[in-house]
């Protein structure tokens, strides 16, 4: 009984002091590599080495999971070994068994550790990014893939298949782009460094490639020729830094390249640089984890991540679009990388070529302005055409959106200036009105005489504002002002100066107006029945049985004579007392 206690004893010593993984993690790279880091120190791991996972284009999702469990040592008997698994866990931390740890606690104890006192205990972890290299949704972004490779230092475990290597098609869709973010990144750390006045450290890295379903070591070293041949011609097209040495081959670029068989196991023990091992807290590749938790937040910070949101926009060095792309495709990734520069130097120079004209304020008017600034956006848009124009960009949807992007942003900001220069021709044509206005005399027609240099100084600014517009002004929330706009706001202003000028003239009583004329209307009317008509009779009845005055015997005279004589005419026609008409009596 004793015995099986101190071997069940035996085995859990065993089982603890063993390589094993401590934790995986399903959260976005490359950020998730920080919580793998906490729970390898969390584990007593005090230096880790990072390393990034990937594989070419023909490996199949099952083959990338066998091929990770296998190569890292991940036999499933571990409390935390399910938490691999390819395509959905992102990272995994494992901690490494260290056979000097005897060594180095005696050391540490002959560097004047006290008698009595614990020895400080010394462990290593490696930290292994695996983001899925899918051809489906679900696999990981260039962007993605680039940072994490970025933040691990270079160091990279790459999985080559057969028929990859054997078509030379699907090597480099991933990797390709990670070494040209990898180049540009050094650069910048360079000369980040050399601006601030340190020395700039290099950080070893290593890549060790896995040829799948290869085992013989004739075919191996086939496999590695055509490998080397692809990588030579694949870092012939990226984009390197300007400035230093261009890597020609992958020596220039990783510090230790081994190529290993897929039946390798425990793959881990062979990243560091040296060839030493990996868990030896001497080993180049091992880092403190808050130095690794600093590469992690290096790479945020510099922008080299997607879709952060806002607060990371506003705490990166470099501006972090909040609705980037996903930049699946190594060209659309090359021409963000190219053309992104190049259009930001072209936005610069085109506004430097204005400025110079127009003054760093833009209120120095330009009678020509329209024309430069046609000028100036054509030169802009055809330094990025020259270099966009090549095969390699031609189908690109980002290239593309470059110069779409570019073509808005310059006509924007040569629409801040354009608003300027109006501005300016407005102040120039009203000055002209203001002189044209003193140099009438006060008269009656002093208000005709003002409405027409009003309109004098609205044809003159007309035709030059024409001039200041270029030919094409729209973007995408809206255009330049149209000129009708401009015309029609000078011309309220002239009117309103104009007003406010005869009121003034007329309060101090120098202007009179010239006085109104009487009118004299004249009326001429024919009244048919000038003594009304009888309300009992139509008005179409001219001849009656009646003897009514309209209708004598002779149709000449209203009366006779003998009536005449004697006046008893008169008594014929009475007024009616309730109408305005006349009523005929016989």
């Amino acid at each position: 009984m004793r015995l099986s206690r101190l071997a069940l004893l035996a085995t859990l010593l065993t089982s603890t002091d063993a390589s094993h993984v401590v934790s995986g993690t399903t959260a976005r790279l490359p950020m998730s590599l920080t919580t793998v880091i906490q729970d390898l120190e969390a584990e007593g791991a005090t230096h880790v080495t990072t390393a990034t996972f990937l594989t070419s284009r023909s490996v199949r999702k099952s083959e990338g999971s066998v091929l990770l469990r296998s190569l890292f040592g991940v036999s499933g008997s571990g409390d935390h070994d399910d938490e691999v698994d390819y395509g959905t866990t992102t990272a995994f931390g494992k901690k490494l068994a260290d056979d000097d740890d005897e060594t180095a606690a005696s050391t540490t104890k002959e560097g004047g550790g006290e008698e009595g006192e614990s020895d400080e205990e010394i462990g290593s972890g490696v930290a292994i990014a695996c983001p899925p290299c899918l051809t489906s949704r679900r696999g990981a972004t260039a962007s993605e893939v680039t940072s994490t490779v970025v933040a691990c230092g270079g160091t990279v475990v790459y999985v080559a298949d057969r028929v990859d290597l054997g078509r030379s098609e699907g090597l480099f869709d991933y990797l390709g782009p990670a070494l040209e973010r990898l180049l540009a990144f050094r650069k910048m750390a360079l000369e980040i460094e050399e601006q601030s006045g340190g020395a700039y450290e290099h950080r070893p890295s290593t890549l060790i490639v896995v040829f799948n379903g290869v085992s013989d070591p004739r075919e191996m070293k086939e496999m590695q020729t055509l490998w080397e041949a692809a990588a030579t011609t694949m870092l012939a097209s990226i984009i390197q830094p300007r400035g230093s040495s261009k890597a020609n081959t992958l020596d220039d670029v990783f510090d230790r390249i081994e190529y290993l068989s897929c039946d390798e196991k425990d793959v881990d023990a062979h990243l560091c640089p040296a060839g030493g091992k990996v868990a030896s807290p001497a080993s180049p590749s091992s880092r403190e984890p808050s130095e690794v938790a600093t590469s992690v937040s290096d790479v945020v910070n510099a922008g080299l991540v997607e879709n952060l949101g806002p607060m990371v926009e506003m705490a990166a060095r470099v501006p972090v679009k909040a609705a980037c792309p996903r930049l699946t495709c190594p060209v659309d990734l090359a021409a963000a990388r190219l053309l992104g520069p190049l259009a930001n130097k072209a936005l610069g120079e085109c506004l430097d070529t204005v400025r110079a004209e127009t003054g760093p304020d833009g209120t120095t008017l330009v009678p020509e302005f329209g024309a430069l600034c046609n000028a100036a956006i054509k030169r802009a848009l055809d330094a990025v055409d020259e270099v966009a124009a090549g095969s390699r960009f031609k189908k690109s949807p980002i290239a593309k959106r470059i110069r779409a992007d570019l073509q808005e942003n310059l006509y924007s900001e040569m629409g801040d200036i354009y608003e300027l220069q109006v501005a300016a021709c407005k102040e120039a044509a009203f000055a002209g009105f203001r002189g044209r206005l003193n140099k009438l005399r006060i008269s009656p027609n002093l208000p005709s005489q003002m409405k027409e240099a009003a309109e004098s100084s609205l044809k003159e600014f007309a035709s030059s504002v024409k001039k200041l517009r270029s030919v094409s002004h729209a973007t995408s929330y809206g255009s330049w002002t149209s000129n009708a706009d401009q015309i029609n706001s000078l011309r309220h202003r002239f009117n309103e100066h104009n007003s406010e000028r005869l009121k003034a003239a007329r309060a101090s009583g120098q202007f009179k107006p010239v006085p109104r004329k009487g009118v004299t209307v004249g009326m001429h009317w024919l009244l048919p029945k000038p003594f009304g008509n009888d309300y009992r009779q139509e008005p179409n009845r001219v001849h009656t049985a009646e003897d009514l005055v309209y209708v004598p015997a002779d149709g000449l005279t209203d009366v006779s004579g003998s009536e005449i004589r004697t006046g008893d005419w008169r008594r014929g026609v009475v007024p009616v007392p309730n109408s305005g008409e006349m009523m005929y009596l016989k």
